[in-house]
C-alpha cells in the first residue's frame, strides 16, 4: 500500500477535477502557492492506479506546501472509466472533442492493452493539439503507442515496456527505441517500462532531473514592453477557424507577396475584421505571425537540404538571404549559416521570446507538421 508522508485529500467534483492537497491546511491556503495543472489521458483497459499512484506521490514529496495540482482526466467519449487492476478505481472523464486544455504542466498517457484503438483518429489529433501546450510529458509503459500514433516521437527516444519494444520498433522506425532503461527522459518527454519506479518519476516531475542544467525562464514569454505573451495553437486545429483557414493559403502562396489585405479579401472578410479575428483566436497580429512562420519554414529548409540561402529566402517570401539573415540574429540569435553548421543542435541563448512562444527553433510543432503533411 502507498504511503503518505502527510493525508491526501482527493476532491472529485462536476467536470472532473481532481485536486490532491495536504489535508493539513485548507484550499483558501494554498494562495500563495505555484499551481501546476495535470491532465491524464485514459481509455478502456488502462490501468488508472499507475497514474493516480504518480499523482499522490508528487503530492507526498511537495512537503513544504509550494506546489498545488489539479488534474483533469480525458478519455475518446468522457464518462465512466475503469481500470483492470482494481474494481475500486474509477474516474468520470472529459471527452476529447470538448473544449482544449490549455497551458498544462503535465500530461500523463496511461499505460495499458496494447489493442485500444483510435479508429477515428480523434485521441491522436487531441495529442497533436496538446503536447505543444505541455510542459512535462509522461508515457507510462504503452502509453508511448499513443504518441507514436499520434506521429509526435519520430527521431526521438524513448523506452517501454520489454514486450511492447519490438511492436514499437517494427510499427514506427522513426522512433528511437532504448528498451532496457526504466525511465528514459528526452528533452520535456518521460517515458518508462514495467521496472519504473514511481517515485523516482515523481521526484523528477517535481523538482527537475538533476542531472540537467536548471534555467530560469518566465512562466510565460514577455515581451521587451512587459506585455505577457500568449499562442493559442488550438486556433489552427479547429477547421473554419480564420486561422485554420489563413494558414492553409497562406503555405500554398508563401513565394508570394502576401498581405493583409488579400489575405482578408481571401477570407471575403474587411481587413480590419480579419485582423481582428486572427489577433483573438492565436494571440499573434497576423502580419508578426506570417514573418515567423516565414521564418520557421525557412529554418527546416536549412535543414533538409543544401540549398543556398538566398533560394531558401525566396522560396520563403523572404526577398533574399540578407533579409533571412537579419529574421535569423533578431529571432535565434545566431546566423543561418551558424545554424545550418551545427544541424540545428546548438544552443539558442538569445532567442527572441516572441518566436519562442510559437517555436522552439529545433521541431517543427504537431500543428505544423499536421498542415505540411509530415
Amino acid at each position: 500500500m502507498l504511503k503518505h508522508t502527510r493525508p491526501i485529500v482527493i476532491d472529485s467534483t462536476a467536470g472532473d477535477m481532481l485536486t490532491c492537497r495536504s489535508s493539513q491546511s485548507p484550499i483558501s491556503g494554498m494562495a500563495a502557492a505555484e499551481v501546476r495543472r495535470a491532465i491524464i489521458l485514459t481509455y478502456p483497459g488502462c490501468f488508472l492506479g499507475e497514474a493516480i499512484e504518480l499523482l499522490e506521490l508528487m503530492t507526498a514529496l511537495n512537503s513544504d506546501h509550494v506546489i498545488h495540482y489539479v488534474s483533469r482526466f480525458y478519455s475518446l467519449s468522457g464518462g465512466p472509466v475503469e481500470s483492470p487492476s482494481s474494481e475500486f478505481i474509477h474516474v468520470d472523464c472529459l471527452a476529447v472533442d470538448g473544449p482544449l486544455p490549455i497551458e498544462n504542466d503535465l500530461l500523463i498517457i496511461a499505460s495499458g492493452a496494447r489493442s485500444a484503438g483510435d479508429p477515428t483518429g480523434e485521441i491522436s489529433r487531441w495529442l497533436q493539439a496538446v503536447c505543444p501546450a505541455s510542459r512535462q510529458i509522461v508515457a507510462l509503459g504503452s502509453g508511448v503507442l499513443r504518441l507514436a500514433a499520434a506521429g509526435l516521437l519520430n527521431h526521438r527516444q524513448v523506452t517501454t515496456h520489454s514486450a511492447l519494444a519490438p511492436f514499437l520498433t517494427a510499427n514506427f522506425p522513426l522512433v528511437e527505441v532504448k528498451a532496457p532503461g526504466a525511465l528514459l527522459i528526452d528533452g520535456n518527454l518521460f517515458t518508462t517500462n514495467e521496472h519504473i519506479d514511481l517515485r523516482k518519476l515523481a521526484l523528477l516531475l517535481v523538482r527537475g532531473p538533476p542531472s540537467l542544467k536548471r534555467v530560469q525562464r518566465p512562466a510565460k514569454p514577455v515581451g521587451q514592453a512587459g506585455v505577457e505573451i500568449v499562442f493559442h495553437s488550438a486556433a489552427f486545429v479547429s477547421k473554419g477557424t480564420v486561422a485554420h483557414r489563413i494558414l492553409l493559403w497562406w503555405l500554398i502562396h508563401l513565394d508570394y507577396d502576401i498581405t493583409m489585405q488579400s489575405s482578408a479579401e481571401f477570407l471575403a472578410m474587411s481587413e480590419r475584421s480579419f485582423r481582428r479575428h486572427f489577433k483573438s483566436e492565436v494571440g499573434y497580429n497576423p502580419n508578426l505571425f506570417l514573418l515567423l512562420l516565414r521564418l520557421e519554414l525557412a529554418r527546416q529548409a536549412l535543414l533538409d537540404g543544401d540549398l543556398p540561402i538566398d533560394k531558401i529566402a525566396r522560396r520563403g517570401g523572404l526577398h533574399d538571404g540578407q533579409q533571412l539573415a537579419r529574421m535569423f540574429r533578431k529571432f535565434l540569435g545566431i546566423t543561418p549559416n551558424q545554424y545550418r553548421a551545427v544541424k540545428g543542435l546548438g544552443e539558442l541563448p538569445l532567442m527572441d521570446p516572441l518566436y519562442h512562444a510559437v517555436f522552439d527553433g529545433r521541431r517543427t510543432p504537431c500543428w505544423l507538421r499536421e498542415f505540411l503533411g509530415l
